[in-house]
């Protein structure tokens, strides 16, 4: 029988929300659920980089005196990982904003939030 670890659970939960996410930007035609989908997709991502850098009982990474080096190298949690997931935080929120403010001059300009009547360039 296979053990569930929370590393196991935030990788099935990270596949979860990359599929809802990459679902919902491809099969939804309202432009605010596209936005959250992409969110969704994003939050999966960061996730799924959060899981990978994770140890079991792991330590912060940071050398203590007294410490052996392979203590501290079979110990310590993975550093490039959640340094990748705070950057790609900022980004996404930029994203985000971004997108929002563009829905918002679409929705000015064609007075819809559907993707298929602003591609077609239908106005009001």
């Amino acid at each position: 029988m296979i053990q569930v670890t929370i590393q196991l659970l935030a990788f099935f939960a990270a596949a979860v929300l990359v599929i809802i996410g990459i679902a919902g930007m491809l099969f939804l035609d309202n432009l605010i659920k596209k936005i959250i989908a992409f969110t969704l997709l994003s939050d999966g991502v960061n996730l799924l980089l959060v899981a990978v850098g994770y140890v079991e009982g792991g330590i912060v990474s940071i050398l203590l005196p007294g410490m052996s080096t392979s203590e501290f190298a079979s110990r310590a949690v993975l550093v490039f990982p959640v340094g990748i997931v705070l950057t790609n935080i900022v980004i996404g929120v930029s994203t985000t904003a971004i997108l929002v403010a563009l829905a918002i001059v679409l929705y000015r300009r064609y007075g819809t939030l559907k993707a298929s009547k602003v591609l077609k360039g239908e106005r009001r």
